[in-house]
């Protein structure tokens, strides 16, 4: 059979992308167990978190196969720039106040509106009408739901208008309670705005915080959670019927970066208490792993706790044998719309060996064990063997080359929002051993790549500059950055690092655990990852640990 199939350099096993995906997604979707959690509404995890490439993406889009009732939010089209754009809200945001009520508001609103027009299919004046005819039949002698019952009738025609309609008219409202609340009661404020605000004195904000603070508090939560006793108790108690809504994409540009993560940690809050409280509904979040960190990095306070989140969260992991089976299905449905019916897997197209190791795990071990990559390497493997029935050692080694490279890119542009300097910290691991000592990296070669940093005019603000900042004023040792630097390193998975003599190497893709500096020493072995040897010029005659 292989000889009748012959690679063309157009032909490709899928896009790198979920949503650019959808013909090989639609038929060749491998499960690595994380749909049955997500569709089980009593299984508390619900916070997809990966690394890009992981599949997340592509878990929701099947999610839709599986559940009648999933309902799909898109961020972008929230318009939640209206409330980047507030001058109110920027005033009162500068002066201190704490808007996460209001944030956590926003997504109780549009989710109750969401599920209850999924729910009783509100899509028309008449639908609409007969809702509100149940809903009046079941509270009118319930008192327990009158307040849910003045609620809906407060918001009236606007309670079923678009998402971004009521987003507008709820911050609107806020808006106008917020600017009364100060208005003619605080001395010297002649305009609200953000730069008005970071100018209060002591004084000023101490008065505008109190009194604004008790608006946002306020703002219609209590009548908000009636509704959702509600849905849970009468509207949505058949628990045969789910419903589901979707969030993904929140790592895009859809709103600038510190409101966007204020609004996402409002986000998860939120979920978490749908779940609580609403037995038949599960918010799933698409999330990456790098942007989550930033997240609790940036909008953490007094009393903010990780781990409360944590057993919300399922981390996306991919086995060999599911990555095989991902590799296997799309080379399936490639030759079978071109020639045979055949059962065709990779062992029919690939070369068997690199050296003495088998070219599956040779390819393998050069990915960060995700779809992404695999699917990545093969497609490139394929454009070099256009015109022939197979894929052989040249073409796997030519490709690795052009993957390292392209795979080094991703990389930067994955990690650019915690560390927007890393391509100036990966050339301390040019041409080296394999494995090489901490202390290998020479006090002589971070000075120079430090102050190289600091003198760039394109250098970027971030983790990693703080670094190299604090090293320059004294704040710390050149010891201590050598370690933090090395920690960035692992994290991002560009390397591997053994601790002791009698551990295995750790990677951060696989083991998801960090290393704590205390743990780094000098002696610390580290490990180029295989998928950065040709990028890095890793000699290639040498003897690389399997993953």
């Amino acid at each position: 059979m292989a000889k009748k199939f012959i690679f063309k350099q157009n032909q490709i096993i899928g896009a790198a992308a979920a949503e650019s995906d959808e013909h090989f997604l639609s038929q060749c979707f491998v499960d690595n167990g994380s749909i049955d959690i997500i569709r089980h509404c009593n299984d508390p995890r619900h916070i997809l978190i990966g690394r890009t490439g992981s599949g997340k993406s592509a878990i929701i889009r099947r999610l839709v196969d599986y559940e009648d009732h999933v309902i799909n939010i898109r961020p972008e089209s929230l318009s939640l720039s209206y409330i980047a754009n507030s001058n109110i809200l920027n005033f009162f945001t500068e002066a201190g106040v704490k808007m996460d009520i209001f944030y956590r508001l926003l997504w109780r609103h549009v989710f109750c509106v969401e599920l209850l027009k999924e729910r009783f299919q509100i899509n028309t004046e008449e639908k609409k009408k007969k809702f509100l005819d149940i809903i009046w039949s079941i509270t009118s002698n319930n008192k327990s739901n009158e307040n849910a019952l003045e609620y809906l009738k407060k918001w009236g025609e606007s309670f079923w208008q678009e998402t971004e309609y009521r987003i507008k008219e709820v911050t609107t409202i806020l808006e106008k309670e917020l600017k009364a609340s100060v208005d003619g009661n605080i001395p010297g404020i002649a305009n609200l705005s953000g730069t008005a605000g970071r100018k209060l004195t002591e004084e000023q904000k101490e008065d505008v915080i109190h009194r604004a603070q008790e608006v946002v508090n306020k703002v219609q939560i209590r009548e908000l959670s009636t509704v959702m006793d509600m849905m849970n108790d009468i509207l949505l108690s058949n628990q045969q019927q789910k419903f589901f809504i979707t969030i993904d994409k929140l790592d895009e540009d859809w709103i600038e970066d510190n409101l966007r993560f204020r609004l996402i940690r409002a986000l998860i809050e939120t979920s978490v208490d749908f779940f609580d409280r609403v037995k038949c509904v599960k918010i799933i979040i698409a999330i990456r792993s790098d942007l989550l960190d930033r997240i609790y990095r940036y909008t953490r306070d007094p009393g903010f706790q990780e781990e409360k989140y944590r057993t919300s969260s399922l981390d996306l992991s991919w086995t060999k044998k599911d990555l095989i089976e991902v590799l296997n299905t799309r080379i399936q449905l490639l030759v079978k719309e071109q020639y045979t019916n055949y059962q065709v897997t990779y062992k029919d197209l690939i070369v068997e060996k690199i050296g003495k190791q088998e070219a599956i795990d040779y390819i393998l071990e050069r990915t960060l064990m995700r779809p992404r990559d695999i699917i990545n390497f093969f497609n490139t493997a394929i454009r070099l063997s256009d015109g022939k029935p197979t894929i052989n050692k040249k073409a796997i080694l030519e490709a690795e080359g052009i993957y390292s490279r392209e795979r080094l890119r991703a990389l930067y542009d994955e990690w650019f929002g915690l560390y927007p300097n890393l391509d100036n910290f990966t050339t301390l691991l040019q041409g080296r051993g394999q494995p090489f000592r901490l202390i290998d990296i020479s006090n002589e070669e971070l000075t120079e790549n430090y102050l190289r940093l600091l003198i760039s005019p394109q250098a970027h603000q971030g983790i990693d500059n703080d670094f190299a900042k604090m090293l320059f004023e004294g704040q710390i040792d050149i010891d201590t950055y050598r370690r933090n630097i090395v920690q960035i390193l692992y994290k991002v998975g560009l390397i591997g690092l053994r601790t002791g003599s009698n551990l295995p190497i750790s990677w951060s893709h696989i083991s998801g655990a960090g290393v704590s500096l205390s743990e780094i020493s000098n002696d610390t072995r580290i490990y180029i990852h295989p998928i950065f040897n040709r990028v890095f010029a890793i000699p290639l005659d040498i003897d690389i640990e399997t993953i």
